[in-house]
């Protein structure tokens, strides 16, 4: 079944991003503080989805969830662990896998259908999962994201500045800050170039689908040396999957 008016709603650690589909194609979005609740309920008033899905990494507020339940008649899926899944999970725990990962999963499976493929979400933290033709989450590797690891540098060390991704990233850096850029941007493309090279020879990996808040800043260096996509709404896709299929079960 396609949903009219479908709304993905992706609950992270500082924002919701509400995504409205009409039919299969992405209508609007909006990203909404965490502790606005009341803006989230006017922007679905406003939308008037008919259907939707949730996803959510952490604390799941109550209030929304019902609201969202009545807005949509009760048309809505909360993302659980024992949910029906499009993409078999073939995880040694299956239990602690992040929603988040699956969600992403699921967008890929959508939109590189018969590929073996791999999904890095550059966020907080860096997933960097292998999704297999099948289609199936096969696993993968998760490490700091640039935040942190601009942090992690200018906390434990006595002299090292906070610096930020603004500015060039260049091989040699001719100053503290451009150096350290150098280390942590520079290093996070070269980490993900070689993980996904290693991923294509092990698994057939033929396309690397890059999605997250850092996606946008990653994408250009590493676009440059491997086959690569940068797909923005890739968690939303997959809500949007997600729901069609336990549709049509």
């Amino acid at each position: 079944m396609t949903a009219d008016r479908f709304l993905a709603v992706d609950q992270g650690n500082s924002f919701y991003k509400l995504s409205l589909f009409e039919g299969e194609a992405l209508a609007e979005v909006c990203r909404i503080p965490a502790d606005d609740a009341e803006e989230v309920f006017s922007v679905v008033e406003r939308w008037a989805p008919s259907c939707g899905a949730f996803c959510s990494v952490g604390h799941i507020d109550p209030r929304i969830l019902e609201s969202l339940r009545l807005a949509m008649d009760g048309r809505f899926l909360v993302l659980s662990h024992s949910t029906p899944l499009p993409v078999a999970v073939r995880y040694a725990t299956p239990d602690t896998l992040g929603l988040d990962r699956v969600a992403l999963a699921a967008g890929a499976a959508a939109i590189c259908k018969g590929q073996t493929v791999a999904v890095a979400d550059a966020g907080t933290a860096v997933t960097l999962d292998v999704v297999s033709a099948d289609p199936a989450f096969l696993g993968g590797r998760i490490s700091p994201g640039l935040r942190l690891r601009f942090e992690a540098l200018s906390r434990h060390t006595a002299a090292l500045p906070l610096v930020d991704c603004g500015g060039e990233v260049p091989l040699l850096g001719d100053s503290t800050a451009a150096c350290i850029r150098a280390g942590v941007v520079g290093g996070l493309c070269n980490e993900i170039e070689a993980t996904f090279r290693q991923m294509a020879d092990s698994y057939g990996c033929s396309l690397l689908v890059l999605t997250g808040g850092d996606a946008d800043i990653l994408f250009k260096s590493i676009s440059s040396r491997i086959p690569a996509v940068h797909v923005p709404d890739l968690m939303a896709q997959g809500l949007l999957y997600i729901y069609q299929y336990n549709e049509n079960l």
